[in-house]
């Protein structure tokens, strides 16, 4: 902004093209002495006003709609020559860089991109020969350009101007001075302005923090950022400082506005220990120190110094004693973006910006407060914001402010208030619909394919920031509060006559934004998918039917499902206006995107408009296209029986990767959960008296479809925090309990506020899932066969692991076709699906007398053979069983054996026996003398024990088996696990495909 002349000594600063200043006044009353800066908005309205600057300390100034860049110097004669000669090549390079005496200046506004210019109207003053003065968006002819005239007479025409200069702006087109005491006008009167530099753009240093930048404050190198709550929190809690995660870093309410506590050079680079003020750009407040709430953020009318400066401090440790002294220029750059860590703290009080203990219920929102120590990590990393996204956030505050106190007194009316009609600021309300309407068009036909791209992604990006600040929803009010007249007539019965003329176009202007803020953007068209009655029973009012038809039309072609929700009465209510207005290219182009989805025909909306709009015309296309419903499932089976060894806490995931539209009018079907295989028998065209075609079309399946509980072909709404059906890039979480029993759901990893519970758990229940054509979903059933995208509630257990040992995975529908897709019936289990131990009953088999000396030896040669596998492995006898010293009382002879443990063995021979017996097989000696050959095996001093025992279990070398007797042998092994099986399931234990530990059994 400036230019440093001369030696070190004597510096002399000149003003030089590129520079941003500010114009400042004075203005003297008897009664006071006001210190004022040249401002506009630019946003609704054109015309320049004055801000005050003489409260600072107490009232901080807008500074930010009071710069202006310099943007071209020229001679009085270059530019009558420029003008004549190649206007359209004004402003592009030449003249001078020095700003001289008696030339003429191009001032441009730095927040709207306007230029200052003489205007041809005269609104504001009541002098009728003055003119006004405001912004224009083209440069052309004079009106833009000012000569600058010396105020003293030490300087003459000629000399280059100085910065503290008193200067005379002269308009070339109207030859009268810029004026400004009260208000701002190009007059007769003159005004001495001086010229205040606040940012050099030839000294700015480039990636470092200065003066009148927006930017984001993040907690160290995280994503989370300082920022307030969001808009549905209401205005009490959107004071409340606090550091949040996730998507908010790129919302526009973690914005922040650093403002230095002065006029002059308040763009300059911001050094250590500087103070200054941050003001949250959406809300416009400022963050301060109260006594009442601690660090809070507060209006501007008590944004004092004391409670609001703020420095930036390198470290906690070797403060400065004071700050650092003001000087004029550009100072040192030693902040830079990105690398400084900068630690906040309050000038008055040096307390420290810090966060409250981090709340794991809530981790994502941390409270903010200022502390004298703080925490060690309390340092902020800053991200500066792009022009475009800190000029959409000034925006945003600028409409809420705006349409907030439009519908505060349009409130007033509809009560009969004694508002009068001049307080409504129709004018300014109109101006800003125009702007904002013009902000949101979409990139013109004429750009190359990369320049239009950056154009629709800077377009939807703007719309996704109004949207997240509740602009839409503002929209909405403002259009619910002005249809509350049925006319121009009555709305000016209430306002007024002029309020009334306007009472049309603003209508129609709201509903014109509504669509430039829906156009294009998918997100934000899917908020108006179940809207249609709302939309198409606004057509019925002639003066907002124009703007009406915008709106349908984006959310016709950017939001297809909504096709789905078109009836006939909707399409003869589109048609009628074809009767009202004629031919209008806006009815056929909402008519035309019924017609069409993504390029495929939609019969069913076709048939309804050629049947009401060309009812004697024979038709060509009678398709009647049926939606069939398909069930699909894992062959995945869980059982609730006492007896059974599977878990009863299951968990699977289903994601929703495609869901489009049919090209009927019919609904899209998707539903997820559970079924039955006792009496889930879903046939693909349903309807009563064939039973049902989805999930929880009859009581042996339950189902959920984003918004409904389905079972028995009744859905039970129930409280989701996503309003809609199940969509594109959804998550559903289905929960199944077996022990209460209860079934639950969650979407994108939150709860839904609803269960099944007491289904009939009699057969066998799995997964599955519905769905109609153009869905495509997954099933993640954990581990290798998919990973979950959340984590399972406590106690739940992947699904995937009620799989048996050499089950392989498979998805299979729940019906099988022939090629003639004639109906087979459900599939058939071929194998089993879940194990349930049944060993042998022996209860009611008794032994024979002879059978009870088997028994004995039966038992003690059992014990042998125990004991001569612990001796190989190292055990030894002791009088208490020990593991770690492999010492146990038990090897010793079998009649030595404590009680408990010899009637064990006894019970365990017995009961082999007695299973040998129910199994149909016979016992017997050949003859009396069969015991005397059998030959016992003589074991080596290795296996003999100190008390001089050692074991002799029966020689079996010679004993070979024939194959029925194999077969046995496999019977009472397969007999001996399922007893194993089911005293280990009474104990608590069930089935998992790896061992756990024996807490969780």
């Amino acid at each position: 902004v400036v230019l440093l002349c001369g030696g070190t000594d004597k510096v002399q600063r000149l003003l030089i093209v590129d520079d941003e200043v500010v114009l400042q006044c004075i203005f003297t009353s008897q009664q006071e002495h006001l210190k004022l800066c040249l401002a506009a908005e630019g946003f609704g309205c054109r015309l320049c006003c004055l801000e005050s600057t003489s409260n600072c300390k107490n009232v901080p100034p807008d500074l930010s709609v009071c710069s202006f860049v310099l943007a071209q110097c020229l001679s009085v004669r270059a530019l009558q020559e420029m003008l004549a000669n190649r206007e359209d090549q004004a402003g592009q390079g030449g003249g001078h860089r020095t700003l001289l005496y008696g030339h003429a200046v191009l001032l441009i506004h730095s927040y709207s991109r306007m230029y200052l210019c003489c205007l041809s109207t005269s609104q504001s003053s009541t002098d009728k020969l003055a003119f006004d003065v405001g912004l224009q968006d083209d440069k052309t002819g004079e009106a833009c350009w000012w000569t600058i005239h010396p105020a003293s007479k030490q300087r003459s025409e000629g000399e280059k101007v100085r910065v503290g200069d008193d200067l005379i702006l002269v308009s070339v087109s109207s030859e009268r001075y810029l004026s400004g005491s009260l208000i701002v006008d190009a007059a007769f009167q003159q005004t001495l302005w001086r010229v205040a530099p606040i940012c050099s753009g030839s000294g700015v240093a480039q990636g470092y923090l200065k003066g009148g930048d927006t930017l984001r404050l993040l907690h160290g190198h995280t994503d989370e950022c300082l920022t307030v709550p969001s808009t549905d929190q209401g205005e009490e809690l959107r004071k409340v400082v606090h550091y949040e995660g996730g998507a908010v870093s790129s919302h526009a309410r973690s914005l922040w506005r650093l403002e230095i506590l002065r006029v002059a050079w308040s763009s300059s680079h911001t050094r250590w220990g500087q103070p200054f003020r941050l003001r949250h750009v959406t809300t416009g407040r400022y963050l301060s120190l109260t006594e009442e709430r601690g660090l809070h953020l507060v209006d501007r009318e008590r944004a004092d110094v004391k409670s609001t400066s703020f420095c930036f401090r390198p470290s906690k440790e070797k403060l400065e004693c004071g700050p650092k002294k003001d000087t004029d220029g550009m100072g040192a750059s030693e902040i830079k973006y990105g690398d400084s860590l900068c630690y906040v703290q309050h000038v008055d009080s040096g307390l420290w910006l810090t966060y409250q203990a981090i709340d794991a219920k809530c981790a994502l929102l941390i409270s903010a407060e200022l502390h004298h120590t703080g925490h060690m990590d309390d340092g902020l990393s800053l991200s500066r914001s792009q022009w475009e996204e800190s000029h959409t956030a000034r925006l945003i505050r600028s409409t809420v402010l705006l349409f907030t106190g439009f519908i505060r007194r349009l409130d007033g009316l509809s009560q009969r208030a004694n508002i009068p009609s001049f307080n409504l600021p129709l004018g300014t309300v109109a101006l800003s619909l125009q702007d904002l309407i013009g902000y949101f068009q979409p990139p013109g036909e004429g750009l190359g394919h990369e320049a239009r791209q950056n154009s629709v992604r800077d377009l939807k990006n703007r719309q996704n920031l109004f949207q997240e600040e509740g602009v839409i929803g503002l929209v909405l009010d403002c259009i619910d509060r002005l249809h509350l007249y049925s006319s121009a007539s009555h709305f000016a019965a209430a306002a007024g006559k002029e309020a009334g003329d306007d009472w049309e176009n603003i209508l129609n202007s709201f509903y014109e934004l509504l669509a430039a803020l829906i156009r294009g953007n998918r997100r934000n068209c899917a908020q108006f998918s179940g809207s249609l009655d709302w939309l198409v029973s606004r057509l019925e009012r002639l003066e907002a039917s124009t703007g009406v038809l915008e709106v349908l039309h984006c959310v016709l072609v950017e939001s297809p499902e909504t096709l789905n929700f078109i009836r006939e009465g909707h399409i003869k209510s589109i048609i009628s206006l074809l009767d009202k207005h004629g031919r209008n290219h806006k009815v056929l182009d909402v008519l035309c995107s019924l017609c069409v989805c993504h390029g495929m025909a939609v019969r069913s909306n076709q048939h309804l408009i050629c049947d009401n709009l060309l009812p004697e015309r024979d038709l060509l296309l009678q398709t009647r296209l049926v939606n069939q419903v398909t069930s699909m499932r894992p062959n995945i089976f869980l059982a609730l029986g006492d007896d059974s060894a599977q878990y009863r806490r299951w968990y699977y995931e289903m994601t929703v990767d495609q869901v489009e539209p049919f090209l009927t009018a019919e609904p899209t079907h998707l539903r997820v959960g559970w079924a039955n295989t006792e009496g889930y028998n879903p046939y693909l065209t349903g309807g009563e008296a064939w039973g049902g075609n989805g999930v929880g079309d009859d009581l042996s399946s339950y189902g959920f479809d984003g918004l409904y509980l389905w079972s028995g072909c009744v859905g039970r709404r129930v409280s989701s925090p996503y309003h809609h059906l199940l969509r594109e890039d959804d998550v559903v979480s289905c929960c199944i309990d077996l022990v209460a029993p209860c079934i639950s759901f969650r979407v994108n990893g939150q709860p839904v506020q609803g269960m099944l519970e007491n289904f009939n758990t009699d057969g066998l229940l799995f997964p599955v899932v519905s769905f109609s054509a153009g869905v495509k979903v997954r099933f993640l059933l954990g581990g290798r066969h998919g990973e979950f995208r959340f984590l399972p509630p406590p106690g739940f257990a992947p699904c995937s692991e009620a799989l048996l040992p050499r089950v392989k995975l498979r998805l299979e529908p729940c019906q099988n076709f022939t090629q003639e897709q004639y109906l087979l019936g459900p599939t058939v289990l071929l194998t089993p699906a879940t194990f349930t131990p049944s060993p042998v009953d022996i209860s009611q088999v008794v032994l024979p007398v002879q059978l009870e000396h088997i028994r004995e030896r039966l038992a003690e040669n059992t014990h042998e053979l125990w004991v001569m596998d612990k001796i190989d492995l190292g055990w030894t006898h002791g009088a208490v069983r020990d593991d770690s010293k492999k010492q146990d009382p038990c090897l010793v002879e079998f009649s030595r054996l404590p009680e408990q443990e010899r009637n064990h063995s006894l019970q365990m021979s017995q009961d082999t026996l007695r299973t040998l017996v129910a199994l149909g097989l016979h016992i017997g000696l050949p003859d009396g003398r069969a015991d005397e050959g059998v030959r016992y095996l003589r074991l080596s001093n290795k296996y003999e024990m100190p008390s001089g025992y050692r074991p002799a279990p029966v020689d079996l070398s010679h004993i070979i088996l024939s194959p029925a007797q194999e077969a046995v042998v496999e019977l009472l092994a397969e007999n001996d696990h399922n007893v194993w099986a089911r005293d280990r399931i009474r104990q608590g234990w069930t089935y998992s495909s790896h061992q756990v530990t024996p807490a969780l059994k």
